[in-house]
């Protein structure tokens, strides 16, 4: 009995302290080419703070919805959606995330500064997706609203 205690014991102890961590926060080798946390700035998650959210990021897109119409199967179709930072701080997009394989967003790296310009880039192939297609591209930012999402439309013959 007391050596299998012991032996629990042991284990317990071998697994808790594998657990821990040794990778800083600041290591961009460790960060496998992610952005490290301590750049972006997000009160939303911290409070719920009417005047820190107004003063956040916030992306206006010209589109939210995009319909490519009747197209033939085979076609591969892109379509930027374009967006201003409307807010006061800088925004970042962490992730664009679509509904299919078939649908790929390719989103700005960089830090979108207030007032400025850019796009998310969204392409549609439509091998094997006969009849109506519609996909949803959720788009993951530090601004507010933290999530917007974007849609293409088409039908494919």
């Amino acid at each position: 009995m007391f050596r299998f205690n012991l032996l629990s014991v042991i284990g317990l102890s071998a697994f808790l302290f594998s657990c821990h961590s040794t990778v800083r926060s600041d290591d961009s080798a460790a960060l496998n080419g992610h952005m490290p946390s301590s750049l972006v700035e997000n009160p939303r998650s911290l409070q719920d703070d009417t005047l820190a959210l107004h003063s956040l990021g916030s992306i206006l897109f010209s589109d939210t919805i995009h319909d490519f119409g009747k197209v033939s199967e085979g076609e591969v179709l892109t379509f930027d959606f374009e967006f201003i930072n409307a807010g006061k701080k800088d925004i970042v997009i962490s992730e664009a995330k679509a509904s299919c394989g078939c649908t790929v967003p390719l989103f700005p790296q960089q830090p979108i500064k207030s007032g400025e310009k850019n796009k998310i880039k969204v392409t549609f192939n439509s091998q094997g997706k006969k009849g109506y297609n519609e996909k949803m591209i959720i788009v993951s930012t530090n601004g507010n609203p933290s999530e917007y999402n974007l849609y293409i439309r088409a039908a494919v013959n």
